[in-house]
């Protein structure tokens, strides 16, 4: 999937020596399920409440049906947005969603691949379960003119294969020249994974933001499946950046009402310096 004409010679701008920090979330919303407790008529405003006090510059969200993102939308209206459904390509099915500060950033271009062999198209690769999408923002920072280049992506739940397949095909996209690279979202894998190691390899240019943070703050376990007490499972939600990037600090939030958690999946927030 190729960028818009001319892109890399539109990003080369002189920036000035400072810029403001960045703020990153990425949060499995879980889809709108009508069997869970507290469903989404319940969850939908108090997640919306908790993104829009953390006040992130750049949001991934998996597991987001069309109407969910509208529900969102409406709320945060500071905040555009794009991603479509992995099942059509439009409307239908979840999708991975970005959100971006519509004071801060201009969108450059924004795109959408299927992990897989048809990546234009829907479809489902090797052993996935479902149709996964890889959410890709090109934002220019309109003060600094610094320029990232986001994808946003939720790995398969049963796809081993598939999983790692997603992760090359991400790593292989073709770089924005300039452009600080940041890969997040939910990847049903640890730690001690195929794909994580990929994402973390030297020759990669990333590193996560969970490891490279001088302050860390909250469990390791991001998913809790509506349990506030489950916190010390694996750390499956990540936030890769640009090594050139310094990390601050790094957060898995246990927010709750009531003893209820409001996803099945803790956010997870990295505050990035920018030179």
């Amino acid at each position: 999937m190729k960028l818009l004409p001319l892109l890399a010679a539109a990003l080369l701008v002189a920036s000035p020596a400072s810029a403001e920090p960045l703020r990153l979330m990425s949060y499995n919303i879980r889809y709108a399920n009508p069997q869970d407790v507290p469903p989404w008529p319940e969850r939908g405003p108090r997640m919306a409440a908790q993104i829009a006090f953390l006040a992130p510059d750049v949001l991934g969200v998996q597991e987001a049906l069309l109407p969910m993102v509208d529900d969102l939308s409406q709320a945060l209206g500071d905040y555009d947005h794009y991603g479509v459904g992995r099942d059509d390509g439009a409307k239908s099915g979840e999708s991975t969603t970005v959100f971006w500060r519509r004071d801060r950033f201009e969108k450059v271009s924004a795109t959408t691949q299927w992990c897989g062999q048809t990546p234009d198209t829907p479809s489902k690769d090797a052993d996935a379960a479902f149709p996964r999408t890889i959410t890709r923002l090109i934002l220019k920072d309109k003060r600094s003119g610094q320029v990232f280049d986001v994808r946003n992506a939720h790995f398969d739940h049963v796809g081993v294969k598939a999983r790692e397949n997603c992760a090359v095909q991400i790593l292989s996209l073709p770089p924005v020249p300039g452009a600080h690279l940041i890969v997040l979202g939910d990847f049903n894998t640890g730690m001690g994974s195929a794909p994580y190691k990929r994402f973390t390899a030297e020759t990669s240019p990333l590193k996560d933001s969970r490891v490279a943070s001088t302050r860390r703050f909250g469990p390791t376990g991001t998913f809790n499946g509506f349990d506030i007490r489950q916190t010390d499972g694996e750390a499956i939600d990540h936030i890769f950046v640009d090594r050139t990037l310094m990390v601050k600090s790094f957060a898995t939030l246990t927010d709750s009402y009531s003893g209820k958690v409001i996803s099945d999946h803790f956010p997870i927030v990295a505050d990035i310096e920018l030179k």
